[in-house]
């Protein structure tokens, strides 16, 4: 029933729908029952009885049609309710999520109602300020007179001001918006209230940083060319104070007298003519007359009356000026060891080849080389590193002559030239005081450092007859000195150009091994020594050359890791052991782990996690079945996390990590507690000695006893024969891996055994089985 033409309150149709409806039932109930019991009583007491049941079933009929009526107008409220309830909840968690301060004024513009955000607790409690206006508040005057515009246009106001409270002054952005009723009469006024104290705060600290600038000059000038901004750096740079500034024309101050007309008119065509400044380098005037060199640069404001403003941002060159003569000087002198480069070694050594020409004698290039000088700056940092190079530096040339010539290549490689000579007897005699004396002990810091060095040597004309040509013989022969052990010294020869030669065909033959199907996998087992059980399986990588024949991994590998082919072959290694060790599985094969050798060179390029995930998904080996085998140095050079952090996503997949050869390198405590490992590998050298060492034995049983209290597991490598079986077994290490058990073995062959039941060696009752002989 629509009742809004009768102007009738929406509560009151409702009502009207209930009682309409119910009156015209009754009534027609009332006439039609009345004359239905008079036409059938035949007396009174019939009459009486027929108005009884008339009476009840009124009743009945009655309270029916309420039942109905009412309970649509319930269902209808509830509803009603439901929605409201919606509302407010959506609202309030809308109020939740705003940062912002929410205030509402009445009519009379009082505070009728707030809202805070909860870290709103520089404000006074609501109950202080309700029905109280601004102005009696004590709030700024700016307020209460936005608040009667708002009322009196009817129109939205925004406003930004200040408040002095107890935790100091805080400033506020109001956006203050009228609120209506149906009718359109003004009610009040909501205010939105944001803080702005720490934009404000930056606006402040950002002109103080431009005030007070240190190193970078600043000047502004009106269009008149008059000082109306002068920073500290300016008055630092020109020797002008603040005040003997302002006020006073750019010309009269900085501008050398040969450059003001130019300077004059630059200035007034960008006022007028608009035409900017360029930037670039100036040599300006300090106040005692000297030209300083600066970079400036120009912008042109308006300030808040529209007149324009000039400001200008100088740096100072002069320091840079300085540095770029150093560098011109930081271009033929190494800048760490203060020795000549090796540009200026080049220059030294065609002088010294001119005369060793001209003389007929021999001029000798020597290539120096510190020895394991990477283990002090990854245990000690570069700074003692740096310092120990300054040293070997000042050292070297109390070994050498006046006119021969030390220079610092980079890193910890020394070049020598040596001219005049007679024999190669003086140059071995030059190489051998110069190993004595890099030996010797080195005290920084309180530190007793000592390193040996390898020294290669050429020869002119015998090696070659210019710098290239003796540079590279000197070095080959230089690797050649490491190979024999370090800490001497090798003339070039013949056969180490063979030997070069050799590297590169190899190198060469290297490249094309994995497309020819030339590298293969073998395998050798890891058995728990206190069951004789097989657990795993480390994958040793083998190469039979169609050319060169089968060539040991100690030649091939180390030429890998040099040359960058270790992250191919070495992601070929991968797959084929996660491969081979799925198709076991599969088989019925079970092996706990399949360990592979990870080089340190495949965790800094490239990503071995994505690399290591998408090789498990390939081959369907469940992440738990692999063992990633690292070296000690990958997790001591790890200065960055970067390591740590890729061994942590690594373990995220559920793979096992172990450190292989655990023992020959640092061996800290600090990184085994900081990685997630889960097994140390002890190196064969160690178990090779056992019964006659006794060093090594305590080395193993330290290592045992580590493992044990970082709850890591551990695997002797190199076990060869029943005394060490028994060592190892007494001390409690986990695992064993070695010819005592197996020789690396091919797939198939490994199957084999494996499929065989192999025992531990040495059980009582039992005998080796033949292939673990």
């Amino acid at each position: 029933m629509n009742c809004k033409w009768l102007g009738v309150a929406p509560s009151t149709g409702r009502a009207l729908r209930i009682v309409v409806p119910y009156m015209a039932a009754a009534g027609l109930w009332i006439g039609l029952s009345d004359a239905i019991a008079l036409w059938l009583a035949a007396d009174a007491g019939v009459y009486a009885r027929l108005q009884a049941w008339k009476g009840t079933g009124f009743v009945l009929a009655t309270g029916l049609l309420l039942h109905v009526l009412m309970r649509e107008q319930f269902v209808r409220i509830e509803r009603s309710h439901a929605k409201a309830r919606n509302l407010a909840t959506r609202l309030r968690r809308m109020l939740e999520s705003l940062d912002d301060l929410i205030f509402v004024f009445d009519d009379r513009l009082r505070f009728a109602d707030a809202y805070y955000p909860d870290h709103s607790a520089q404000l006074m409690p609501p109950e202080h300020f309700m029905g109280r206006t601004a102005d009696e508040m004590g709030m700024p005057a700016e307020i209460g007179r936005a608040l009667e515009r708002v009322r009196d246009e009817c129109s939205t106001q925004p406003i930004d001001y200040a408040l002095d409270m107890k935790g100091g002054r805080f400033w506020y952005s109001a956006k203050l918006s009228p609120m209506t009723d149906e009718n359109g009469k003004f009610v009040g006024v909501i205010a939105v209230v944001r803080d702005i104290t720490g934009l404000k705060s930056s606006e402040q600290r950002f002109r103080r940083l431009f005030e007070d600038l240190n190193n970078v000059a600043v000047q502004g000038y009106d269009a008149d060319r008059r000082v109306v901004f002068w920073n500290t750096a300016s008055e630092a740079l020109y020797g002008y104070s603040r005040e003997e500034a302002l006020g006073r024309r750019f010309e009269e101050l900085i501008i050398p007298p040969a450059f003001r007309d130019e300077a004059i008119r630059m200035h007034d065509d960008w006022v007028v003519k608009d035409k900017p400044i360029p930037s670039g380098e100036l040599e300006l005037l300090h106040r005692d007359g000297e030209l300083i060199p600066v970079f400036c640069c120009h912008t042109m404001l308006r300030n808040e009356r529209g007149e324009a403003e000039m400001y200008c941002v100088d740096v100072d060159l002069r320091e840079l000026r300085e540095t770029q003569a150093q560098l011109r000087r930081a271009a033929t002198h190494d800048p760490l060891t203060g020795l000549p480069n090796r540009m200026l070694a080049r220059d030294r050594f065609d002088q010294a080849m001119a005369l060793a020409v001209r003389e007929q004698t021999l001029l000798a290039l020597l290539f120096v080389d510190l020895d394991h000088f990477k283990i002090i700056n990854d245990t000690l940092g570069h700074g003692v590193g740096d310092r120990f190079l300054q040293e070997i530096g000042r050292r070297l040339p109390s070994c050498l002559r006046e006119s021969d010539t030390i220079s610092r290549q980079g890193g910890d490689e020394f070049l020598v030239v040596l001219p005049g000579l007679r024999d190669r007897g003086a140059v071995a005699a030059i190489a051998q005081k110069i190993i004595e004396t890099v030996q010797e002990p080195c005290d920084i810091d309180g530190r007793a450092l000592t390193c040996s060095c390898s020294i290669g040597i050429a020869l002119q004309p015998d090696d070659g007859g210019d710098f290239d040509s003796l540079l590279l013989r000197a070095d080959t022969a230089m690797y050649q000195a490491k190979a024999s052990g370090r800490n001497t010294f090798r003339f070039f020869t013949a056969q180490m150009n063979a030997d070069a030669h050799e590297r590169l065909v190899m190198l060469s033959h290297l490249r094309q091994a994995v497309q020819r199907g030339e590298l293969e996998l073998h395998y050798q087992p890891q058995v728990e020594l206190a069951t004789g059980r097989v657990v795993g399986a480390e994958a040793l990588l083998r190469w039979q050359c169609a050319e060169l024949g089968s060539v040991p991994p100690a030649r091939f590998i180390p030429l890998a890791e040099e040359s960058g082919l270790i992250i191919p072959i070495g992601e070929w290694v991968l797959r084929e052991a996660c491969r081979q060790a799925r198709a076991w599985y599969d088989q019925g094969l079970e092996l706990a782990v399949m360990a592979v050798n990870v080089s340190a060179l495949q965790f800094h390029r490239g990503d071995p996690v994505e690399m290591v995930g998408r090789i498990l998904r390939e081959t369907g080996l469940p992440a738990e079945c692999l063992e990633l085998e690292l070296t000690e140095s990958l997790l001591v050079q790890d200065g960055s996390g970067t390591t740590l952090n890729t061994l942590r996503r690594l373990k995220a997949l559920g793979l096992r990590i172990a450190i292989d050869d655990f023992g020959t390198g640092y061996s800290s405590l600090a990184y085994l507690r900081r990685f997630p490992i889960d097994k140390l590998k002890i190196d064969r050298a160690f178990v090779r000695d056992l019964a006659s060492d006794p060093e090594d034995a305590a080395i193993v049983n330290l290592i045992v006893d580590l493992g044990r209290i970082l709850k890591l597991k551990t695997v002797a490598e190199g076990v060869e024969d029943h005394g060490q079986l028994a060592f190892l077994c007494e001390r409690g290490c986990n695992d064993g891996q070695g010819y005592l058990f197996a020789r690396p073995m091919p797939a198939a062959a490994f199957a084999a055994w494996l499929g065989s039941g192999p025992l531990l060696p040495g059980q009582p009752g039992q005998d080796c089985p033949p292939h673990a002989a």
